[in-house]
């Protein structure tokens, strides 16, 4: 007979591990754990009742599913090689599906991630899980697992889940994992977004990534998922396309949405993916954008045969990039073509294996020295960029993507080091000749339109060896010969640069010197495409080698000879009528154009207004964000540096640059064409710094509309940023410049301000050492103490700053900034700045990264340099321990920042930081490794005091 607790139960619980479902109307199913399911087990997690979540799974079991309303269960990983768990299925009516559990580790074929499990009505699919990872020495044909897909959405509404990633693989020869699919929406959707595929594993062959999921087959609105990263290969190879490919985007929704872009082609050649079209019946949607193809693997150093071979190896050939994925097609009736993806570069040649030394012999003549190996050609670009999709406004109005460019060629291989000639002690003995320099490899062709790659650099040649009292030096090796530039594609790429010849080796000691080697010759540029390419330029030349110096009485050896320029490359031949007709939509002649100017006028009026109402269409709703590919220039001798932005507006309107964020040790100016220039302040242009500021790209200021029509355009736009259809008009990047200089800052001199605290009072001491070095007047320990217990506490309100000299509670850093910001009779001004993240009241949010640490670093620098005086918070223990005198107690404390000194100077080139320390009697000048007071100066998220002497008035 059940009793009354029975009857509750099997209408209202929780699942238990006797009884993993929950009661048929409200409870939890049961979620597995280690103590519950033991071994290896498959344990499935329970389902949920009518309201409630399902449970999740353990070792690979599915989870629970849940009732009408509630989220599914988690799949549970599997354990060695078996499958990861299935999510478990949403409520009916509300709930996500859970997310699908990761694939065990496996020593034969990686195992599946488990698929998300999938929404009911209203919901989101689950996210599948990654595929597990091959492990040991499987067969060349085993591959890492697959990703599993993710869950669909809700049958209404709702977003499908992503896929999980492919599992990589261990064993060489072997196939990273594909990507799982992404989810699409639900069937009748009528709002939701496709899951994005998953990224393909790395291996010695990349995964291909996962297609993004798409709209239902009957939904209203759906953006498609973007496809998945293709997987890497290792970034030396042979000369094959080894990248896994990028997915496809998904498909839109059959009335509204955009196509989801193609995913990136794995490093080692891979495909970029296809961007996704829209929906069949689409009235409102943009193409996906082709994916990019990925950059060739680079070819292999070069290595010599045997332990007993001297010379250097040839470095192999970089492989081919990946071809860029096709755009997506958008809709006719209001809608953009995706652009194509661009081609990837080909892959750097390997660089020549270097030459070895041959020994010394005690009789007879020196041996040669190890040749420097060829350097490796450079890999093919990609063949060819997508081609862009189709799409128009009201059925008449061409608002295509544009093209992507194909690849250019990569750079070839810098040629190996020529070694020394070998050296006898055998008085009548020659020296060695030194080893050749290795040629630079050629520059890999460019795909279609594109650049060839530059020509690789010649190895240098080795010195000759040293010879006996009566012998001669061994003569210089000459310096490598450059690398031919690459051929540029067809279609007008420009030709790659000639690699530059190396210098030669100097001669050997002897009684007559050795001769110095010649220099090699520079490479010559590569020859323009077709189309009217321009040529490379041809490399610059290699010096010779020194004569050799010669024994007392002796005849130095004669300087080699400089190597010869490479010669510039030819332009290419023009376009055949052919090509020209495959690639132009209509010619027309000088003398026609001229003689139905009035004529064409206004039908080019009319096109130009076709165009300039579909690109700003195409910005107001399916926007592309700019990109930027920023380049750095060497320092000028004032210390400015020069940052090009290289900004891309990707909509067809122009870009405007500004700052975001300024620096800090310094200023920034800009033009109009994106150059940035910083400019450090006077005080670190000697000994240099590390400075940021973040500069942004913008494309929408060009397409601004004036008026109540702005207005207008500004709020579509936004509504089209908000639903997923536009990008954001804004990029920022952050721009890192290093300043060169000495490294050094400060003045150790101010250890004449060092005093010796009496009491718990280092913050006091501290305080009294930072005032005498910026005013030249340090007060007394007994004014410090006097002034601190009358006056009121800021960072404890109520009390004194100083309870008593007896007291071991010492002055907070708050209080002294107060104090020093507060008396006239000192004339100082101070800040303190902590590099974590902290909320208004002063609580600790997040901890100072190691990024943190670099910038702080930067700013106690730029303190010194200008003369301040610094205060930081740091664990004593920590950067006690390194001086000699110390001795620790029992029970050291090495986490908390507990003390505080002054930094008199910091030494980056020896690595050491100077202190004024009250703490220990050993504490003036105190000199402490940087390594170790980072370490104690992070206990307390690099907290920095600077004290600044206020300017005199008059």
């Amino acid at each position: 007979m059940p009793t009354p607790q029975d009857v509750v139960s099997f209408f209202i619980s929780n699942g238990t591990a006797a009884h993993p479902n929950a009661g048929i109307i409200a409870g939890n199913g049961y979620s597995w754990t280690t103590d519950t399911c033991t071994g290896s087990t498959v344990c499935k997690g329970g389902n949920g009742g009518m309201f409630g979540d399902g449970g999740a799974g353990f070792n690979g079991g599915n989870g629970g599913a849940a009732g009408w309303f509630g989220n599914g269960g988690a799949g549970g990983a599997g354990v060695e090689a078996g499958n990861g768990g299935r999510g478990g299925r949403g409520g009916l009516i509300a709930g996500n599906g859970g997310a699908g559990g990761a694939g065990g580790e496996a020593f034969a074929q990686g195992t599946k991630g488990g698929n998300g499990g999938a929404a009911g009505m209203f919901g989101n699919g689950g996210k599948g899980g990654a595929g597990g990872v091959l492990a040991g020495e499987a067969e060349v044909d085993s591959s890492g697992g697959q990703g599993g897909n993710g869950g669909s959405g809700g049958l209404y509404l709702g977003s499908g889940g992503n896929a999980g990633a492919g599992g990589n693989a261990i064993p060489i020869g072997a196939t990273g994992g594909n990507g799982g699919h992404g989810g699409n929406t639900g069937l009748m959707s009528v709002w939701g977004y496709g899951g994005a595929g998953g990224a393909g594993g790395a291996s010695t062959n990349g995964g291909n990534g996962g297609n993004g999921g798409s709209g239902g087959l009957l939904s209203v609105f759906a953006n498609g998922g973007a496809g998945g990263v293709g997987g890497t290969s290792p970034t030396y190879g042979d000369i094959g396309d080894h990248g896994g490919n990028g997915g496809h985007g998904g498909t839109g929704g059959l009335w509204l949405g955009n196509g989801g872009a193609g995913g990136t082609g794995g490093f080692g050649g891979g495909d970029g993916g296809n961007g996704g079209s829209v929906g069949l019946l689409s009235v409102f949607g943009k193409g996906g954008n082709g994916g990019n193809g990925g950059v060739g693997q680079t070819g292999l150093p070069g290595t010599s045969e045997s332990l007993t071979t001297v010379d250097g190896g040839p470095g192999g050939d970089g492989g081919p990039g990946g071809k860029g994925g096709h755009g997506g097609n958008g809709s006719f009736v209001f809608g953009s073509g995706g652009d194509g993806g661009q081609g990837g570069q080909g892959g750097q040649g390997g660089q020549g294996g270097n030459g070895r030394y041959p020994g010394n012999v005690a009789i007879g003549d020196g041996a040669p020295g190890g040749t420097g190996g060829a350097g490796g050609n450079g890999g093919p670009g990609g063949a060819s960029g997508g081609a862009a999709g189709a799409g128009r406004y009201l059925f008449f109005i061409a608002a295509n993507g544009t093209n992507g460019i194909s690849g250019a060629g990569g750079n070839g291989g810098n040629g190996g080091v020529g070694k020394w000639g070998g050296y006898t002690t055998d008085p009548d003995g020659n020296g060695g000749l030194g080893g050749y320099g290795g040629r630079g490899g050629n520059g890999g062709v460019g795909g279609a339109g594109a650049a060839g790659g530059r020509g690789g650099t010649g190895g240098t040649g080795g010195p000759g060896g040293q010879g006996g009292a009566n012998g001669d030096g061994g003569d210089g090796g000459a310096g490598g010969d450059g690398g031919t530039g690459g051929q540029g594609g067809t279609g007008g790429g420009d030709g790659g640069n000639g690699g530059w010849g190396a210098a030669a080796g100097a001669g050997g000691t002897g009684f007559t010197g050795g001769k110095g080697g010649n220099g090699g010759s520079g490479g010559d540029g590569g020859q323009g495409g077709q189309g009217s390419g321009d040529g490379g330029s041809g490399g610059g030349w290699g010096s010779g080698g020194w004569g050799g110096s010669a024994w007392p009485g002796g005849t130095g050896g004669s300087g080699g000879t400089n190597g010869s320029s490479g010669n510039n490359g030819a332009p290419g031949p023009a376009a055949t009528a052919a090509a020209v007709s495959d690639n132009v939509v209509e010619v027309k002649s000088v003398a026609a154009q001229a003689n139905s100017t009035a004529a064409a006028t206004p039908a080019q009026t009319l096109a130009s207004m076709w165009s300039d109402l579909s690109r700003q269409l195409t910005y107001i709703f399916f926007n592309r964000t700019p990109t930027l590919s920023p380049q750095w220039y060497n320092q000028s001798s004032a210390g400015t540096i020069r940052v090009d932005a290289n900004g891309v507006s990707n909509n067809g309107y122009a870009v405007t640059y500004g700052v975001s964020q300024q620096p800090t040790h310094g200023t920034v100016t800009w033009d109009a064409t994106g150059k940035y220039t910083y400019t450090p302040y006077s005080t670190l242009v000697t000994p240099g710094i590390t400075d940021r500021f973040t500069i942004t790209v913008d494309n929408g200021t060009a397409a601004d509309l004036p008026g109540a029509l702005g207005m207008l355009q500004n709020a579509l736009h936004t509504l089209a940023v908000r639903l997923g259809l536009a990008k954001p008009d804004t990029v920022e990047r952050e721009i890192v410049v290093t300043v060169n200089g000495t490294g050094y800052y400060g003045n150790r001199a101010n250890k004449v301000w060092w005093v010796k605290q009496s009491y718990q009072n280092c913050t006091l001491m501290a305080t009294a050492m930072a005032v005498g070095q910026v005013t030249g007047t340090k007060p007394t320990e007994e004014e410090m103490v006097y002034l601190a217990k009358t006056t009121a506490s800021v960072a404890y309100p109520g009390r004194r700053m100083y309870l008593d000299e007896d007291i071991a509670k010492g002055v907070a850093v708050k209080d002294a900034v107060q104090l020093m910001n507060t008396n006239p009779d000192w004339g100082v001004t101070a800040s303190t700045k902590r590099y974590g993240v902290y909320d208004d009241a002063g609580n600790r949010i997040t901890g100072a990264t190691a990024a943190d640490a670099q910038i702080a670093l930067s700013d106690l620098e730029a303190a010194l340099a200008a003369g301040n005086a610094t205060m930081v918070t740091i664990n004593s223990a920590i950067v006690w321990s390194t001086q000699p005198g110390y001795r620790s107690s029992a029970t050291p404390n090495y986490t908390d920042g507990n003390h505080e000194a002054v930094v008199i100077a910091v030494d980056i080139p020896n690595g050491k930081v100077y202190f004024n320390d009250s703490g220990p009697g050993y504490g003036q000048d105190m000199a402490v490794p940087i390594g170790a007071f980072l370490n104690g100066w992070q206990s307390n998220d690099y907290e920095l005091t600077i004290v600044k002497a206020n300017p005199t008035t008059t």
